[in-house]
């Protein structure tokens, strides 16, 4: 059993799933427009310009470095500045990976999918379109009913119709 809450808040745009509902791992159960999300997709995209930048000065330095038209000084600080972007970018990748948006969507910058973290059946659904939910909103509850667990009492003259297996 889990209970599902979205990684960021914001405003209901869809309910994929109704209560009781068998879901598979990775299902959309709800759509959210996030403003969060929209800043950090802007951040991450700014951050991929920056390093095209820093690469594109990185080659040109090195190049007029190695004809010795410039200072190494150059060079040296270009190639600092193209390491920078780069861990800026992984960074921010690293972030929406977190946060389980996929970096390398540029179509919808706020919208989060809330996903199935496994296999199961929706057993509470605590959400409407246009609400709007926080960090810390249990939306969903999904059980894996494929195992089940009977804690039942048994009188003492029962018992010995009991069998492990009935």
């Amino acid at each position: 059993t889990a209970q599902v809450v979205p990684r960021l808040s914001g405003v209901v745009e869809a309910v994929k799933v109704d209560l009781g509902e068998q879901v598979k791992q990775g299902q959309v159960l709800a759509v959210i427009a996030s403003t969060d999300l929209s800043e950090r997709r802007s951040e991450f995209y700014a951050a991929q310009k920056r390093l095209a930048l820093a690469q594109k000065t990185y080659r040109r330095e090195k190049e007029l470095w190695e004809e010795r038209i410039s200072a190494e000084q150059d060079y040296l600080q270009a190639q600092q500045a193209l390491r920078e972007a780069e861990l800026t970018v992984a960074n921010a990748k690293a972030q929406l990976q977190a946060l389980g948006s996929d970096a390398g969507k540029p179509d919808a910058l706020s919208r989060y999918e809330l996903r199935a973290p496994f296999d199961g059946m929706i057993v509470e659904k605590d959400i409407t379109l246009g609400e709007s939910v926080n960090t810390d909103d249990q939306i969903f509850i999904i059980s894996d009913l494929s195992t089940v667990w009977a804690d039942i009492s048994v009188p003492a003259n029962a018992l010995s119709a009991v069998r492990v297996g009935s």
